[in-house]
């Protein structure tokens, strides 16, 4: 298969980060481990974006959701880089991805991307 699927990984509480049209138009989100599968990525790759997509969710406080996030800046910030870099790595490392828009918090401009 060429190079061709295009690629939004995306952050949101309680949603899967991956966002693409594979093969079914109709379904767009896909978890990571479904997107690991469909887009050939490495298990090393796929272990890393569990772990960060879970760090990300751990901010989440269903009662008090406006109080939601990471402690600091600095924590928010090192954690949107390592998201920049799996990004770029799902580019490099999967065979059928034409690009990847890396929407740190599901919004653009900031922690914004494309590889």
């Amino acid at each position: 298969m060429t190079r061709s699927v295009v690629v939004s990984l995306l952050v949101g509480w309680q949603e899967d980060p991956f966002y693409y049209d594979f093969d079914d138009p109709e379904e767009y989100g896909h978890s990571i481990e479904e997107a690991g599968e469909q887009l050939q990525l490495p298990p090393e790759l796929v272990r890393e974006l569990v772990i960060w997509d879970s760090e990300y969710q751990a901010t989440y406080r269903p009662s008090d959701y406006r109080n939601s996030g990471f402690a600091s800046v600095a924590e928010e910030e090192s954690w949107r880089e390592r998201g920049k870099a799996l990004a770029q790595r799902i580019k490099q490392e999967s065979p059928v991805v034409a690009s990847v828009d890396y929407r740190a918090e599901g919004l653009h401009p900031k922690g914004w991307c494309v590889f």
